[in-house]
């Protein structure tokens, strides 16, 4: 059975980010349909006995609000320990939010920026809602093209912390090239160019990981222009659980699929109707059962997948329009059939969620291409489809030249020695 992950939001700091009220209800709703455990921390963070209980400790901003240096001890120590710490700023930090976050975050190498982001070409409605899309590779980016922060503060990231053997920190997400802000110098707020600024940090820190970024209308469900189904932001908020939880589900690979409609709400009806208890376990079956048969039923799909293939080349030569030819290619363009590359993609891909390592026979892709080749072959030479045989199959032509001295192709039309040639090398 699953380890059911358990989450504390932070009630003891005047926070935003709470369970009853409405404007997060999306985010929250998501929490539960994931099968997360949630829990308030409502007497404060002191204890590290009490912050164990959890997985994963959600800080939104504290607003007017200020952690007690025993509480910044407690959550370094939780994290340290192993725990996941997800903390959220917004603009102007903790200057206009009269917080101290600074003095927690600094432990892990990174600090928010008192200043408020804008970008004056790349946003949703208003400048200060900007749409990002320098996006860094990582678990956290998985499925992550675009995403938008709304209200946000940028991040800056303590070099001397982070060269600290014990804390490794990455900026996962820059804004724009466009990118200008209002920010504090002083007592005075001055406005000034900001391009590729980092605005989300990713860190690990002893056992434990941190995740830290300047907006909290990510979880918001007021605004479908920017909060959490806007673009990719509930991708972004599921990996960053995902990821922070890794050592709680340890024994797991947690990986992000993107499944089509149809199989999507298949796996929801039989996980109801056979009682199963998420669709996780429906995948890893299928999985396990892929992985012990994976040569038998690569082979049979390859067979399918052969035969359309093929008529879909006779109708297409043919003169049949697209949407003519009923063959299902959404699900079989997936088998890797006709490009090496492809078929070590999916080959790794399953190496990376089984653990074991996959190759492929040399033998095996030779018979292929001998197959494809010898559907295209039998159609030209019976449809007497010249330009068929001259465009896939010119190292055939100079063999045939090269073996017989004779030609292939005569006034346009393929001769009879060549028709009979390729039969015997395209024989099954």
């Amino acid at each position: 059975m699953s380890k059911r992950i358990t989450i504390g939001l932070d009630y003891s700091h005047n926070n935003p980010l709470i369970l009853e009220t409405s404007s997060y209800n999306e985010f929250i709703d998501f929490l539960f349909a994931s099968n997360y455990q949630l829990s308030k921390i409502e007497t404060g963070l002191y204890s590290i006995d009490i912050l164990e209980q959890y997985d994963v400790i959600i800080l939104s901003t504290p607003i007017n609000a200020k952690l007690d240096p025993a509480e910044i001890n407690a959550l370094e120590e939780f994290v340290k320990l192993g725990g996941g710490l997800l903390i959220a700023s917004s603009s102007g930090a903790d200057h206009s939010n009269n917080t101290n976050l600074n003095e927690l975050t600094s432990r892990f190498g990174f600090k928010f920026v008192s200043d408020e982001i804008f970008d004056s070409m790349n946003y949703v409605v208003l400048q200060k809602r900007i749409i990002l899309d320098d996006i860094t590779p990582h678990a956290i980016t998985e499925l992550v093209n675009k995403a938008v922060f709304s209200n946000a503060c940028s991040l800056e990231i303590l070099e001397e912390v982070a060269e600290h053997d014990e804390v490794e920190i990455d900026a996962l997400i820059h804004g724009g090239l466009n990118c200008w802000r209002r920010v504090l110098r002083g007592k005075e707020w001055v406005e000034e160019d900001s391009p590729k600024i980092p605005l989300l940090v990713a860190c690990k820190y002893h056992e434990g990981r941190v995740v830290g970024f300047g907006t909290i209308s990510i979880f918001s469900s007021l605004g479908r222009e920017y909060g959490f189904k806007a673009f990719d932001n509930n991708n972004l908020i599921a990996n960053i659980l995902r990821w922070l939880t890794i050592k709680a589900v340890s024994e797991e690979k947690v990986i992000n699929l993107t499944l089509n409609n149809e199989i999507y709400q298949w796996l929801t009806d039989l996980k109801n109707s056979e009682n199963w208890e998420t669709i996780s376990d429906i995948i890893t079956v299928a999985l396990k059962y892929f992985k012990d048969h994976y040569k038998k039923i690569m082979e049979k799909l390859r067979r399918v997948e052969l035969e359309k293939y093929k008529t879909k080349q006779i109708l297409e030569t043919e003169g049949v329009s697209d949407h003519e030819i009923k063959v299902d290619e959404k699900i079989l363009k997936r088998i890797p059939n006709r490009d090496k590359k492809d078929l070590e993609e999916i080959l790794k891909s399953l190496s990376e969620i089984t653990g074991e390592k996959y190759d492929f026979s040399k033998e095996f892709l030779e018979l292929e291409e001998k197959f494809k080749k010898k559907n295209i072959v039998e159609y030209s030479l019976e449809k007497e489809k010249v330009e068929l045989i001259d465009k896939y199959y010119e190292e055939d032509l100079k063999r045939f030249k090269k073996e017989t001295g004779k030609n292939a192709i005569w006034r346009g039309k393929i001769t009879q020695a060549f028709k009979d040639w390729l039969r015997e090398q395209y024989k099954e």
